[in-house]
């Protein structure tokens, strides 16, 4: 998994061709020692003042086109002394699942939309029974294959248990796309050698503000407010849940690997409490 410990900034004032000044900052990252996340900093600053030159917009980074900057709250072991997964905290304040090889999908449903057959009475198809449906048939389309589908505030999220998957493979990005993932997604995947599942609800779900600050936190009076913030959203959160489970599809295996990140999974997304989704 590519999941960085080490992340350091470099920073520098720049003039576009029509003559505006910016001030860059731009992260580098590492999993070996700050000093080699300070030289990919440097490098990547480089990249971005020659481009600035060239005429091009300084712009974001599109999503899933490099590693998340996200700090590490625990690691699980997996076999052979590697890593089953990381858990981190994203950028909005939740705990996030990385793993190397369980492989979780997340799919957005769209919102309900009227229609003349729902003014005269007429009941919409009902769009999660749908897509559950579709995900139950590909995941019998192979009989060996095995997955938990479960109910988030925007959508569904698909846990194949069968057996692990290598995130950037071309059998992964298959079934990713057959089930309808983000591309942003897909790409994040492949970039970061791991898939994902956010198992704390989003803040703003639950009535709690976004935290102060982003990681690392270089500041000691922005950790002390985010450290605040923490309490107030792990109260605020603990009357919600993250997802509910509808359905097991498929043979019901459970790769002896994958056991220990489903009970994590669902004790922490609290799937069977019923609880409000966040």
């Amino acid at each position: 998994m590519e999941i960085p410990r080490f992340w350091e900034k470099e920073e520098a004032d720049e003039k576009t061709l029509d003559g505006r000044s910016l001030e860059l900052t731009v992260w580098g990252w590492s999993n070996e020692s700050f000093a080699e996340a300070r030289a990919k900093a440097g490098e990547l600053l480089q990249q971005l003042r020659h481009r600035l030159r060239q005429g091009a917009e300084p712009g974001r980074y599109a999503y899933g086109s490099r590693p998340v900057r996200e700090e590490i709250l625990r690691e699980i072991p997996g076999a052979e002394g590697g890593l089953a997964a990381v858990v981190t905290r994203n950028a909005y304040g939740c705990e996030v699942l990385n793993t190397a090889g369980a492989m979780f999908i997340d799919v957005d449903l769209p919102p309900p939309r009227w229609s003349l057959g729902r003014l005269f009475g007429r009941r919409p198809p009902d769009l999660v029974e749908e897509r559950v449906s579709a995900l139950r048939q590909i995941i019998e389309s192979d009989a060996w294959r095995a997955g938990r589908i479960y109910r988030t505030a925007a959508g569904l999220r698909l846990l194949v248990t069968d057996r692990l998957y290598e995130p950037a493979s071309a059998d992964a990005e298959q079934l990713m796309t057959a089930c309808g993932a983000d591309p942003a997604y897909i790409r994040l995947c492949r970039v970061q050698k791991s898939f994902r599942a956010r198992l704390t609800p989003k803040p703003w779900r639950c009535g709690a503000a976004r935290p102060p600050g982003r990681h690392p936190r270089e500041d000691r009076q922005i950790q002390n407010d985010f450290d605040r913030w923490l309490a107030l959203y792990e109260k605020a959160s603990a009357a919600w849940s993250t997802c509910h489970l509808l359905a097991e599809a498929g043979s019901g295996r459970i790769n002896e690997e994958i056991a220990p990140l489903v009970r994590l999974h669902d004790e922490a997304t609290r799937c069977g409490s019923g609880l409000p989704l966040a």
